[in-house]
């Protein structure tokens, strides 16, 4: 389904710059069961170019990737951090680069600390690996690159998205996923790309379209080792939003439906979301989800083919409302209301370059995997939203990218960053200050301190202030009842 996709060394830290106006409006939750009270919806960051990619580093801070220039496809990607002192839901300033001169056109950002992942979408653009330095303030350094060489002429869905864990049961390893989807729209793949890494000589392989691909990198003496690529899944469209399901370890991804046989705006498929089940990752035979041969009908759910895998969910118009174009996914905040809580959040692009009303395929969708059942939590109507292309999540909220909110793929600062904050948990947090750090309590009344405990240390009764040296700014400690 649609795509919007358009084909160093670290800056040191900048002075702070004046803070980040708030939009003027804001985006309206809905949905069954759903009570904006139970939320604080702010515009986290504005007037970005062309943001994507984000993750949340320890200090809770949230690291972004932007793309400077006068078009998304035209600029230079920068990792740029944001930090939110007061916890107010807007960044205090324009935030910091931590790295730059990289690729424009990024559309992907994951981090396993210390290391940090990140891609553009196809031809020339390369899925670099930095690494950290001693705190989340610090720059980044480039350790080095895997890069995918592509055949000759076009190829509708290069690879742009990354999931990244640490293996479970062997936590000196990261295991990186990406897709690489189809050469065509409704035909399958034959030719192959080549992936190579003069830092990493054990990833080299050979990759097959329409999959989604494992890389494991091990750690040794501070570096990192990377296996030969494995193919976890084939029978993909364009699989370009992956997440792990906490829990069960679960591999669910988005994948993007065919384009309109006839009318390019009235898909032949319904995008869907579907599973991989954590004991079957990279086991043969490979998960086959059935593309090009088999999917759902976008307007009937009619069933084609009826082969491979059938998906977890396949988005139909939803009470008459579209949905087209699914991007990046997220799984449900922990703290969200119950019922939110447990769930998969996704970001639809919608319509190539249009936003507001004239996108009316936009929506941010919340998918319950138990029930199957799925409703637009963030409708497509929104007069000042474009193209909610980035989701993550932290403890208590939801962080949207929207990569133009005038839908312009070509207009600069017009990117935004909203947070959704869930009011209804109460929690402590150990914040910097300018003298030191402070215990901040929000979301309830707090009657005595020695109720709260922490997995590694138990607070004192006194609340605020709190003595912690400023060796250890980077540490950020939440606190639950």
């Amino acid at each position: 389904m649609k795509q919007f996709w358009v084909w160093g060394w670290a800056l040191s830290v900048g002075a702070m710059i004046a803070p980040i106006e708030a939009a003027t409006t804001l985006p309206v939750l809905q949905g069954p069961g759903v009570s904006p009270a139970d939320f604080r919806v702010t515009a986290f960051a504005t007037g970005l170019d062309f943001p994507v990619g984000m993750a949340e580093l320890a200090d809770g801070s949230l690291l972004v990737a932007v793309n400077d220039g006068a078009s998304f496809g035209n600029s230079v990607g920068k990792l740029v951090r944001f930090v939110d002192a007061n916890q107010d839901g807007l960044a205090d300033d324009s935030g910091t680069v931590l790295y730059s001169g990289l690729p424009g056109g990024l559309s992907s950002l994951r981090v396993s600390a210390p290391w940090v992942f990140v891609t553009g979408q196809g031809r020339g653009k390369p899925i670099h690996v930095l690494r950290q330095g001693a705190k989340p303030s610090s720059p980044l350094t480039s350790v080095g690159t895997l890069d995918l060489t592509y055949p000759s002429g076009s190829w509708l869905h290069p690879h742009s998205a990354l999931a990244v864990r640490r293996t479970p049961g062997a936590p000196q390893q990261v295991e990186l996923y990406f897709q690489l989807g189809s050469e065509f729209n409704i035909q399958p793949t034959a030719r192959t790309i080549s992936l190579s890494s003069v830092a990493f000589p054990g990833a080299a392989g050979v990759l097959s379209g329409d999959s989604v691909y494992r890389v494991t990198f091990t750690e040794q003496s501070g570096s990192l080792l990377a296996g030969a690529p494995v193919r976890v899944a084939k029978g993909l469209r364009n699989a370009a939003g992956l997440a792990f399901e906490p829990g069960t370890g679960d591999l669910v991804f988005q994948d993007n439906g065919i384009d309109g046989l006839v009318n390019v705006n009235e898909p032949e498929s319904a995008d869907e979301l579907n599973r991989i089940p954590a004991s079957a990752l990279g086991q043969e035979p490979v998960a086959d989800f059935g593309f090009p041969d088999s999917y759902l009908k976008y307007r009937t759910g009619q069933v084609v083919g009826g082969l491979g895998i059938a998906p977890e969910i396949a988005f139909q118009p939803w009470s008459g409302s579209e949905s087209e174009g699914a991007a990046d996914i997220a799984f449900a905040p922990p703290e969200f209301p119950e019922g939110l809580n447990q769930g998969v959040f996704v970001g639809f692009h919608g319509r190539y370059s249009s936003g507001g009303v004239a996108n009316e395929e936009n929506p941010l969708v919340f998918a319950d995997l138990h029930t199957r059942e799925y409703f637009h939590f963030i409708g497509n109507q929104e007069p000042q939203i474009g193209h909610l292309d980035g989701v993550i999540s932290t403890h208590d909220s939801l962080f949207l990218a929207d990569l133009s909110s005038t839908g312009s793929l070509s207009a600069r600062g017009q990117g935004v960053i909203y947070q959704i904050k869930a009011l209804t948990s109460p929690r402590l947090d150990l914040l910097p200050t300018s003298s030191g750090f402070e215990l901040r309590w929000s979301g309830g009344t707090l009657e005595s301190a020695s109720q709260l405990n922490h997995d590694w240390q138990s607070l004192p009764t006194a609340i605020s202030p709190y003595p912690v040296s400023t060796d250890h700014e980077a540490q950020y400690f939440r606190v639950r009842p």
